[in-house]
């Protein structure tokens, strides 16, 4: 028990056997000497002797195999890739696994190792990583055949197919266009793929059909002929209200009086004394030459009508013009003030109330012009398409108006002046126009 003495000798070489046995049972190591190798444990090794060095170069090498882990082919970096999932990563296991010497050095059966040699393993590569050794760049070689890749290494995501894909996969004629062709021969391939025949390539058609993730493909129907007239014609009427010049209320404004809409006595007045100060002729009559010098732009002539209209609330032409224009301006005015009610002037002419396409049937059979009420959607085809010479009629299915010489015969003018007639105007936007034949 000399270890454990205070005063020991440490030159003596069994305290430091001892010491060395007590460190292995530390580490849980079990001594296994080995044959040739116990003299050279000891700090007394002779240099000169070529049996330390052999075994030193042994142990070297060994040390330098199990770090580096040199992969020579492909199928052995797969191999080792492999030994890693099941193994869980464990660098020991996989330098036992190693093929080559059994953990001696090659061409030294003698040489063993008695102490655990830490080793490491090298990331796996999925190519060569000398491309000098293969004789060709690392780009021209193909990739290792049993190397590990990922799902979207080995298959990029299809993109989403659109209406032409769909086509051809259908069998359609392949116009970019979903129409009602592509749309029958897509159900058809649905029934026969027992989906539901629909129509659409929704989501599950478009897997059904390998068509990638993407947006919902239904047929989308043209409009009809007659739609695509209206539109056209509105959109027309709609640009030549925005070319016209300004009205009635324009002119009043640039004379500096109070913009109602209504050419009466005090707009005449206001606008013969302009003329005179500007030295034109003063007829009272916003013609082409005064609406230039007004800047009021190109439009229609402005001038008193001669009717017998009350405080604005009447028509464009009075009850004294025997013509079928004064006519329906009479009857128009006859029922002007009348409250409104849904369906009023439709069962019969006479009525005590009247909603918007009543109150226009009322005053053009005045005229001569209608010989039975017609609702709305009726006056979409009343007439002659387009703009009249005097009388606009503009329909919708669920409103219509009409203008006669500039003003509006409206029942929404009815929260403006109390009457049908204003000297406002409206957007044509969206309604069909028509006009009695000649007027």
């Amino acid at each position: 028990m000399r270890g454990n003495d205070l005063q020991r000798d440490l030159s003596a070489p069994d305290i430091w056997e001892f010491s060395l046995e007590r460190s292995r049972l530390r580490r849980g190591e079990a001594r296994r000497p080995a044959a040739g190798a116990s003299r050279f444990a000891r700090g007394d090794r002779d240099l000169t002797d070529p049996e330390v060095w052999a075994l030193s170069r042994s142990r070297s090498r060994r040390r330098h195999q199990a770090e580096t882990a040199t992969f020579e082919s492909p199928a052995r970096g797969a191999s080792i890739a492999a030994l890693l999932l099941v193994t869980g990563g464990s660098a020991t296991a996989i330098a036992s696994s190693l093929p080559g010497d059994g953990g001696k050095a090659k061409g030294d059966e003698r040489a063993t190792d008695d102490r655990a040699v830490p080793t490491r393993v090298a990331a796996v590569p999925t190519e060569d990583a000398s491309p000098e050794r293969a004789g060709r760049p690392a780009a021209a070689r193909p990739a290792a055949t049993g190397a590990v890749r990922t799902a979207a290494e080995v298959t990029p995501p299809k993109p989403p197919g659109g209406v032409r894909e769909l086509q051809a996969a259908v069998g359609a004629p392949v116009d970019g266009s979903f129409g009602s062709a592509t749309k029958r021969a897509l159900k058809a391939w649905q029934r026969s793929h027992g989906l539901a025949a629909d129509g659409v390539a929704g989501a599950r058609t478009r897997a059904a059909l390998d068509l990638g993730v993407g947006p919902t493909l239904r047929y989308v129907p043209a409009p009809k002929a007659k739609t695509r007239a209206r539109i056209t014609r509105t959109r027309a009427v709609a640009a030549v209200a925005t070319r016209s010049g300004g009205g009635v209320k324009a002119l009043q404004q640039k004379l500096g009086l109070p913009a109602d809409g209504v050419f009466g006595p005090a707009t005449e007045r206001a606008l013969k004394r302009w003329q005179r100060s500007h030295g034109l002729a003063a007829d009272g009559v916003a013609g082409p030459q005064t609406r230039a010098e007004l800047g009021l732009g190109a439009g229609s002539v402005l001038k008193r009508k001669s009717s017998g209209s009350r405080g604005g609330t009447g028509g464009g032409s009075g009850g004294g013009d025997s013509s079928v224009v004064g006519r329906v301006v009479a009857a128009a005015n006859a029922i002007a003030g009348k409250p409104y009610r849904y369906g009023g002037g439709h069962g019969s002419f006479t009525d005590s109330a009247y909603d918007c396409s009543g109150s226009v049937s009322y005053a053009l059979h005045g005229g001569g012009l209608l010989s039975s009420p017609l609702d709305s959607s009726g006056f979409m085809s009343y007439g002659a398409p387009g703009p009249g010479k005097r009388i606009t009629i503009y329909a919708h299915p669920g409103h219509m108006y009409m203008v006669i010489d500039g003003r509006r015969f409206d029942t929404s003018a009815r929260s403006e002046t109390g009457s049908r007639w204003t000297g406002t105007g409206r957007s044509p936007a969206g309604y069909t126009v028509r006009h009695p034949v000649g007027y």
